[in-house]
């Protein structure tokens, strides 16, 4: 199985590395162990991307390599506006939820919205990206996912983990999503 992860120069850190951690943790002992095929790959038009908080990270891996994944998590950030406003760009983002797990965290829900694969659906996103989504006419709730079929949106950075759950939850077991994410609780006093 294939996860892809699509972002961009300006993504938000955390909407990056805690699901690429998560995600990671699939394979892993202390995570679920699992024993299948998984691979992971960082999608951009860059073979670099820079956080906007500066941290570079190689992408080695195209926008065309979205559209055979078997999951897609698009990340967040203030580079996402750029982005959705080149159509060159956007043209090369193939994505079918049909065939796929398609998930979205605050504002990467944007590209899902620009995409017309939230049409007639309702999402969830970050707090002050709540207005952006509405203005593209989608019915915004306020709670950590919302699901709808193969797509998912997340508000909030932290409900990356809920969309990663659901993502490993969905390709391979609920036992193995809860493996991973009981690796990720806080030591209870």
């Amino acid at each position: 199985m294939k996860v892809c992860f699509l972002t961009f120069d300006g993504f938000t850190d955390v909407d990056l590395f805690l699901p690429w951690d998560f995600m990671w943790r699939v394979k892993i002992p202390y995570g679920a162990n699992y024993p299948g095929p998984w691979t992971l790959k960082l999608c951009a038009d860059t073979e670099f991307t820079r956080s906007y908080s500066g941290v570079d990270v190689r992408t080695p891996d195209t926008l065309e390599d979205l559209t055979d994944a078997d999951a897609v998590f698009i990340v967040s950030g203030d580079g996402s506006r750029q982005k959705l406003a080149d159509p060159a760009y956007m043209a090369r983002i193939n994505l079918d939820p049909s065939k796929q797990l398609i998930a979205a965290i605050d504002g990467g829900v944007l590209f899902l919205a620009h995409m017309g694969l939230l049409d007639g659906k309702s999402a969830t996103t970050y707090p002050t990206v709540f207005p952006e989504l509405e203005a593209f006419g989608i019915k915004t709730i306020r709670q950590p996912i919302v699901v709808h079929g193969n797509i998912a949106t997340g508000g909030g950075c932290l409900s990356t983990q809920d969309l990663c759950h659901w993502i490993v939850e969905r390709l391979i077991s609920r036992e193995a999503a809860d493996r991973v994410h009981r690796s990720f609780q806080r030591v209870e006093s």
